[in-house]
């Protein structure tokens, strides 16, 4: 293949044979890049009132006979899935970062190693951009290529301990601080509180002071307001041409990631990724600790967890998912939950890999993950296929549990698609594209070359 004409101190880089791949860490990133969608298909599938808490929408969960299923479904996702899939595939990426400029830098390609690494992130927010603006504005892609060009070159020579060290600090303290910035936790405790007091005395039969019945006619219009905007926005997304609606998805997501970053809650995205860095430096990720420590990681993680969730739901639930009690029994918490199970679950994964009948599936994984970039922009692609770029238009009108029809659909498709197409070529075809920018080379894509 003919390379693009560049330095040539760029052109010699080659990406890694798929031998020489972890396959540890496709499986790891297949899982999240699956999970990652059972978060966002709230998202995808309608308007939410509450971070991934099903409340206020066109079609509200919790009510009519599949209230008990809504609440086991969200339960479960609440545990194993929110914002676990997203810190699991941050710290792969920190990991990644560390796989890459080793290699490079093994090679004793110095200033070869800067520049491919500062080009493939910087690609990497080109796609993010294209993704938030054209197709779903809930893009992670621009917010990891900034990070990591921010923050984890200078960081990649650091020991393992220490990144871990570090990693974790950041992620626990700055995430929670980040968090509650986001969700202005201060403000909705303070404001919830009198509110929560209003609703317990009228439930109670108590007699109400002025303040509690006017506080109480204004959540009432709120309600109002909130249900009919909600439909608002179900009618708008089903009568809005696509051209139309561009300059609305683009300030979306700018301004999403301006959230993100001026509230803090980036501290999260970058703990996990020094972590993923440490993780991957001390042989974690790639399964050489002993199966009893993982084993150890899975119950401590999972046991110290689960009663936080479970108390956190039911007094979430007992009190109506209200702002006042998400924050309080959701929400404070939610870091401290995301590390414990995000580690549970990531040494799971890894004590399966060593089970002779899990073969199969974590072949599959491996085969996602490999094509993790390709497949997170068909994710999204299909979901605004499925619920607003074609007839069936089921934006704001499948109610909480038939969304994960659509989300068991979609992963049969990424497995198979992964799956066929990796039998025949090196990489997935966003890959390749990736890193051939990166490089600035053309590479050989079919798999008959990979054995050359």
């Amino acid at each position: 293949m003919t390379p693009l004409p560049m330095p040539p101190s760029t052109a010699l880089a080659q990406p890694t044979p798929t031998n020489d791949r972890l396959h540890t860490i496709d499986m790891l990133r297949g899982f999240a890049l699956l999970g990652i969608l059972a978060a966002n298909i709230d998202t995808f599938a309608g308007p939410e009132s509450f971070h991934n808490i099903p409340i206020g929408l066109a079609q509200p969960a919790f009510v009519g006979w599949h209230a008990p299923l809504d609440l086991l479904i969200f339960s479960f996702k609440w545990f194993f899935i929110e914002g676990k899939m997203r810190a699991l595939f941050a710290m792969l990426f920190g990991a990644g970062v560390v796989l890459f400029t080793q290699r490079l830098a093994g090679a004793n390609r110095g200033m070869e190693e800067a520049d491919a690494f500062h080009r493939r992130n910087m690609w990497l927010i080109v796609f993010g951009f294209l993704h938030g603006v054209l197709i779903w504005s809930g893009d992670i892609l621009l917010m990891y290529g900034a990070t990591a060009l921010l923050c984890l070159y200078p960081l990649r020579h650091l020991p393992a301990r220490r990144l871990m060290v570090v990693g974790l600090i950041v992620w626990a303290v700055g995430g929670t601080w980040g968090l509650s910035n986001a969700f202005r936790a201060g403000d909705t405790l303070r404001d919830g509180r009198a509110l929560h007091e209003a609703v317990a005395a009228k439930a109670q039969g108590l007699p109400l002071t002025p303040a509690q019945t006017s506080l109480l006619a204004k959540k009432d219009k709120q309600d109002m307001e909130r249900q009919a905007k909600a439909t608002a926005a179900v009618e708008k997304v089903h009568a809005e041409a696509y051209l139309d609606g561009f300059r609305s998805r683009a300030s979306a997501f700018l301004n999403f990631v301006s959230w993100i970053f001026t509230s803090g809650w980036i501290a999260e995205v970058l703990g996990a990724m020094l972590v993923g860095m440490g993780l991957y430096k001390s042989g974690f990720l790639s399964g050489q600790w002993r199966t009893r420590t993982y084993a150890a990681i899975c119950m401590t993680g999972y046991g110290l967890a689960a009663p936080v969730v479970a108390f956190g739901i039911w007094a979430a639930h007992q009190e109506g998912f209200s702002a006042y009690a998400n924050m309080r029994w959701l929400y404070l918490p939610y870091i401290g939950v995301q590390i414990l199970v995000m580690f549970a679950n990531a040494a799971a994964l890894l004590l399966l890999s060593r089970w002779a009948p899990f073969a199969p599936i974590a072949a599959r994984l491996r085969d996602v993950g490999r094509m993790a970039l390709t497949n997170y922009i068909l994710t999204s692609l299909l979901c605004k296929i499925v619920f607003v770029w074609s007839p069936l238009a089921l934006y704001g009108r499948l109610e909480y549990y038939q969304y994960h029809y659509v989300v068991v659909s979609i992963w049969l498709v990424n497995l198979t698609f992964s799956g066929l197409w990796m039998r025949h070529f090196r990489f997935g075809p966003l890959e390749w594209i990736w890193r051939s920018l990166t490089y600035w080379k053309r590479h050989a894509i079919r798999s008959r070359y990979a054995a050359a």
